[in-house]
């Protein structure tokens, strides 16, 4: 511990030492370089609290196109040489900046040389601001800010309405927050946040709505809100989707510092990432040069240590400020959506979906004997996923730690599990896409089971008697009620199979199927096309239907069409008409009355008796 502590002071110069155990989860953690000691029968992380430095010399291990491996002269660990996060350092005539440490060294992306590969479209003199259109000093200047710290947020308060029905029920996103979402290729990512972007501008949730966006493909939000001043994007050129992702790490950060400055100023802001890959790819570069310099791998729990405080890096920004005045008067907010295409998410899947998914890929599917020489708790953790249903893929593996038994586990494969459940971990929720729910035409394809969003995050030194009082929950009222427990329910009916058999309890089994049938409902509730919003009385009147069985004297088949569509849906259309008073009535009741309750099922049977008729005209 001594010989540590002397690692990181010399004589003239006092850090602040904070030792951490291996297992804590201590925000800020990306603020200090981290090194792993020993002390009293435990493992720590030693961490020294950085500086941010302007400009530096370095001693450059590796460097490319991507990117630069540094570490700071001998002897100058404190000196006016020190690297920190947000130095720049100069190499053959080029400019980087420092965006995290690996080991010893400090990985630093390349500034200037992709500024004809990006630009701002938006107005310059919007609230962007002309001086974040240079992409590189504002990559500089965000990774120089330090993040907020706990007493700086507020707890979470008002919530951003999206629209979707899934989203706001299941995994609701709070003004502040961080949301991950994730899935592989073609699930509907882009698309649903573009949804996300569009129900913030057309609501005004938000003062300023940015986007940094790399895939040329990625959809458009509509022309009139493309034009507003509230919206603007950090575009990224195709010919750059030749280059490595790593490349793209500082415009990432410049689109990050239009958003942190428009927070600052007190407005709330939602930012859009359509890709998380500069980042990744950045750490994944980033730790083989260092193992490379070392000659050997480095300590597992060292990177995941770093590699937590890169990612911490770039979600600990979302948050809800106080004040200027520490007063609690309610200071600018800044909300993250991140889109992050991974595969290693399939293991949480649905069982049909895994099936079709894996059949679709060609993927290899392991037998549970082809595990026969691990040891006794991974045997049994690998029935326990054969028992669910699960395959056991490549990709479901990674997603649990275990090696495929063919080559020993590919290295690549669980790094990327693990970069996926550090993101997951430091986000305040996530959205899990279906490959296969996304094949057969459904949007949002989300797993029920999987996506969620955590509430009550902020500051536990605010002792107003407001913050006393806060719910925990954000969704409207009514919408709370409806949808209390809705996510466990649609994940428990995907474990259907396991319920008794009629034979042995036939009562119980027709109290099952009618869960299932109103469960089926749900999700067909759940389902609705792009750019149909639904507003949150109409989201609690639907639910509300869907679960009460009030369409069961329908067929199946009748219902689920009648429940599907979002706003577009045969029943809204209906409502709105029969019954536009209860659905205004809803939206201003803290729950849903008595009242409201019988109007609602008055305007249901005539619902009920219009569909048959139309039925029997057929």
């Amino acid at each position: 511990f001594v010989h540590a502590l002397k690692h990181w002071t010399r004589v003239g110069a006092v850090a602040q030492i904070v030792m951490l155990p291996i297992s804590s989860r201590g925000a800020g953690i990306h603020s200090f370089a981290t090194r792993v000691v020993r002390f009293a029968g435990r493992r720590h992380v030693l961490m020294r609290t950085l500086r941010a430095a302007s400009s530096s010399t370095a001693q450059v291990v590796r460097a490319s196109e991507a990117g630069l491996l540094a570490q700071a002269p001998p002897g100058e660990l404190e000196g006016k040489d020190a690297l920190a996060r947000g130095s720049v350092v100069h190499h053959e005539g080029r400019r980087y900046v420092c965006a995290f440490s690996v080991d010893r060294y400090w990985f630093a992306a390349p500034v200037g040389s992709t500024r004809k590969l990006v630009h701002w479209l938006g107005r310059a003199d919007s609230n962007v601001g002309a001086n974040h259109i240079d992409a590189a000093e504002a990559s500089i200047a965000c990774l120089k800010r330090p993040t907020p710290t706990q007493q700086d947020r507020l707890p979470l308060a008002e919530c951003m309405p999206t629209g979707i029905l899934a989203v706001d029920t299941l995994a609701p996103v709070g003004k502040g927050q961080s949301m991950l979402v994730c899935g592989p290729h073609g699930t509907g990512k882009s698309t649903l946040a573009r949804e996300v972007l569009e129900q913030a501008l057309t609501l005004q949730a938000v003062d300023q709505a940015l986007r940094f966006r790399l895939d040329p493909c990625a959809p458009l939000i509509g022309p009139p809100l493309q034009c507003a001043d509230a919206f603007a994007e950090l575009v990224v050129a195709p010919e750059a989707a030749q280059q490595a992702p790593a490349m793209l790490l500082a415009p990432m950060f410049a689109a990050v510092d239009a958003a942190e400055a428009a927070r600052d100023s007190g407005k709330h802001v939602l930012l859009v990432l359509d890709t998380i890959a500069p980042l990744l790819d950045a750490w994944n570069l980033a730790l083989r040069w260092a193992e490379d310099a070392l000659g050997q791998p480095l300590d597992d729990e060292v990177a995941a240590a770093q590699r937590r405080g890169c990612f911490a890096s770039l979600l600990e920004r979302a948050a809800c400020l106080v004040g200027k005045d520490n007063c609690g008067t309610r200071g600018g907010s800044l909300t993250l959506v991140i889109l992050a295409e991974t595969e290693t998410m399939a293991a949480v899947s649905s069982p049909s979906g895994m099936k079709r998914a894996s059949g679709a890929s060609g993927q290899i599917i392991h037998a549970l004997g082809d595990f026969a020489d691990r040891k006794e708790t991974e045997r049994l953790r690998l029935q326990r996923l054969v028992e669910r249903g699960v395959l056991l893929t490549d990709a479901s593996l990674a997603a649990v730690g275990i090696a495929p038994p063919s080559h020993g586990g590919s290295r690549g494969s669980r790094a990327e599990a693990a970069a996926m459940r550090e993101l997951q971990s430091l986000s305040d929720g996530q959205i899990v896409l279906d490959a296969a729910a996304a094949a057969a035409s459904e949007f949002p394809a989300l797993v029920p089971g999987a996506t969620f969003s955590r509430f009550g995050l902020g500051s536990a030194n605010n002792t107003s008697q407001q913050a006393k009082q806060q719910h925990r929950d954000v969704r409207p009222p009514a919408l709370q009620a409806v949808a209390a427990h809705l996510r466990t329910q649609l994940a428990l009916e995907q474990e259907s199979r396991f319920r008794p058999d009629k034979r042995q309890v036939e009562a119980a089994v027709d109290v099952d199927i009618v869960q299932s049938v109103r469960m089926r409902a749900v999700r067909a509730a759940l389902l609705q096309p792009p750019r149909a919003p639904m507003q949150s009385a109409e989201m609690a009147a639907v639910l509300l239907v869907a679960c009460g069985g009030a369409l069961d004297a329908l067929p199946e088949e009748q219902a689920v069409q009648a429940l599907r569509g979002g706003a577009e849906s045969a029943l809204l259309q209906h409502l709105r008409t029969a019954a536009s008073r209860t659905l205004q009535r809803i939206e201003d009741e803290q729950q849903v009355s008595m009242e409201s309750a019988r109007e609602l099922e008055v305007a249901l049977r005539l619902f009920v008796e219009l569909q048959r008729a139309s039925a029997a005209a057929v």
